[in-house]
């Protein structure tokens, strides 16, 4: 294109890309060749595992030294079975069973099924510390409410993963577990003193030398420090702090595209302020709502008019690209030598170790089904934007047991139904989700609540169910428990 700047490999070399589809673009292609240094995958690119791996594969055959991301933690966030559900329970529902060998085993199998699908670094564990039971975008995908829980059962999913291959990234610096308020779509500010989000907080950051990324989050503490962490220098400053200076990894940002930090200061200003904040790679984001070709470009010519200006210094940027340039080719050299297994094995005993560890995290309260058909009321409102859209495993996993279901549609009349599940995640802090539950408990008050939030997020109902998350793996143990207490004697 005639007057486009062309590709600095420094600069390519910062940059974690989308890409749209499940083959590899040209322009991706081009941009490999150039030393582009990450691609990252999500669930749209990654419809089964098979689709990934060959996915993965053709982008290692263009270039070996580029860093195949993706964004899997298990749970409610998964990329590689977003179609069909994890296999693995959320990370609350590890830290409530609280066995760290456990958890450790999780992560070596979901690292063994990464691994055979031929990716380089996950965007996992997360560290944040889920304190406010109304946060909207962490919840379940935390280990718990305690510092030191989640810092035990982060460095053994950490460890797990690691053995299996995979570079790690703990994520959201310095901790996104007291917002109310969803980076995705604005920016979250946290207005506890310092002393209480370094207790609080910043403790399990504590493992960040064991960790080869640490992820910094879109949000305001202004205790710490002013502006954004992922586009601020103290935030790097505070992580050399915190561990010790013990962390040598690289530092990747939240997705740019995230409207946290695109609205203001915008996608381009974004990229070269979370440069000059000591970032190692920059994750651009998603391509569902905008070009991915576009977006690298954007960010590149950003950056590159930063450079050219004198704004951004052309020696430490050459520097901190040699840097990450020498973090990939580590990475790639320990998956590389790796014995890789199959993806049906892999996938076999994920199931079989999510499978337990749901069935001992589920709760119920004098709650039944009697196996006959049920309506389901699904009261969440509000999308959870790391996960996508609201799950219907619930109903799947009902489907496979053999009962009939109706997925009623508000404010659907419940008067007629056998037996009515309510399924709720946020119902004290969303308005509208709180009034869908109430107008189905007063409609059906012999409904059961099924809550897959934190428990401090839960309603008190007579007849409820705690599954910790909705993943299908989560869903299954919730439904098998509610049978066999429909089998019980009353």
């Amino acid at each position: 294109m005639s007057g486009t700047p062309a590709w600095d490999r420094d600069v390519l070399t910062l940059l974690m890309a989308p890409l749209e589809g499940t083959t590899l673009p040209d322009w991706a292609g081009d941009a490999l060749d150039a030393g582009l240094g990450s691609i990252i995958l999500f669930g749209y690119n990654t419809p089964d595992p098979g689709t990934a791996a060959a996915l993965a594969a053709s982008i290692h055959e263009r270039c070996d030294e580029v860093l195949v991301a993706i964004d899997e933690e298990g749970g409610d966030v998964s990329r590689l079975q977003a179609a069909t559900g994890s296999s693995l329970p959320s990370a609350w529902a590890f830290g409530q069973i609280d066995e760290v060998a456990l958890t450790a085993r999780a992560g070596e199998a979901l690292g063994e099924l990464l691994a055979a699908c031929d990716m380089d670094l996950v965007l996992s564990p997360v560290l944040d510390v889920s304190t406010d039971p109304a946060n909207p975008v962490i919840g379940t995908r935390s280990y718990g409410d305690d510092p030191d829980r989640v810092s035990r059962h982060g460095r053994a999913m950490a460890s797990g993963l690691r053995s299996a291959g995979l570079g790690v990234t703990g994520k959201h610096f310095p901790g996104h577990g007291a917002t109310s308020v969803d980076s995705h779509t604005a920016l979250p500010r946290i207005d506890l003193d310092a002393r209480d989000m370094r207790s609080e907080h910043l403790a399990p950051f504590q493992i960040a030398p064991w960790l080869d990324a640490v992820m910094t989050a879109h949000i305001l503490v202004p205790s710490l420090g002013e502006g954004p962490a992922s586009l601020s220098r103290w935030s790097t400053t505070l992580l050399d702090e915190v561990s010790g200076n013990g962390f040598h990894g690289l530092v990747i940002t939240d997705a740019l595209d995230m409207a946290a930090v695109a609205a203001d200061p915008g996608f381009g200003e974004a990229a070269v302020r979370a440069l000059e904040a000591g970032a190692h790679l920059l994750c651009l984001g998603t391509s569902l709502r905008r070009d991915a070709a576009q977006m690298v470009r954007e960010a590149h010519d950003a950056i590159l008019a930063a450079l050219e200006s004198g704004r951004l210094d052309r020696e430490e940027i050459g520097l901190r690209a040699a840097q990450t340039r020498a973090a990939i080719r580590s990475l790639r050299i320990r998956r590389g030598v790796e014995p890789r297994r199959s993806i049906p094995e892999t996938l076999h005993d994920l199931e079989e170790i999510g499978a337990d560890a749901a069935r001992r995290a589920v709760t119920a309260r004098r709650a039944a089904l009697s196996g006959g058909p049920v309506v389901v009321a699904d009261a969440r409102v509000r999308a959870d934007h790391a996960s996508g859209s609201r799950s219907p495993h619930l109903v799947t996993a009902l489907r496979e047991r053999g009962i009939d279901v109706t997925e009623a549609q508000y404010p659907g009349d419940l008067s007629g139904a056998a037996e009515v599940l309510v399924v709720t995640r946020l119902p004290r802090s969303d308005a509208a989700e709180s009034q869908r539950v109430a107008e189905a408990l007063d409609e059906r008050p012999d409904a059961i609540l099924v809550h897959t939030g934190v428990p401090d997020a839960a309603l008190e109902h007579r007849e409820s169910v705690s599954t910790l998350g909705s993943s299908l793996t989560m869903m299954r143990a919730a439904v098998d428990l509610l049978l066999r207490a429909g089998r019980e004697p009353r």
